[in-house]
């Protein structure tokens, strides 16, 4: 598991310390310019929520929100 540790104070976690894995962290990735101008502007404007794991990476304790304002 490639993952990187939050402590997170959110209002999803609660201060819950977590793992988040790198391929949710990144999101999906373009193929091609046109690819990347489309994911862009599918994008919520308010971030989302990405899932919060346990040390051993297998067990999902909360949500991690990226982006957004």
């Amino acid at each position: 598991m490639i993952g990187f540790f939050f402590s997170t104070n959110g209002s999803f976690t609660h201060g819950t310390a977590g793992y988040v894995l790198k391929k949710d962290l990144n999101g999906e990735q373009p193929k091609s310019p046109q690819d990347a101008i489309a994911i862009q502007n599918s994008r919520s404007l308010g971030g989302r929520a990405i899932p919060l794991y346990d040390v051993e990476g297998a067990t999902v304790i909360g949500v991690f929100h990226v982006g957004g304002k």
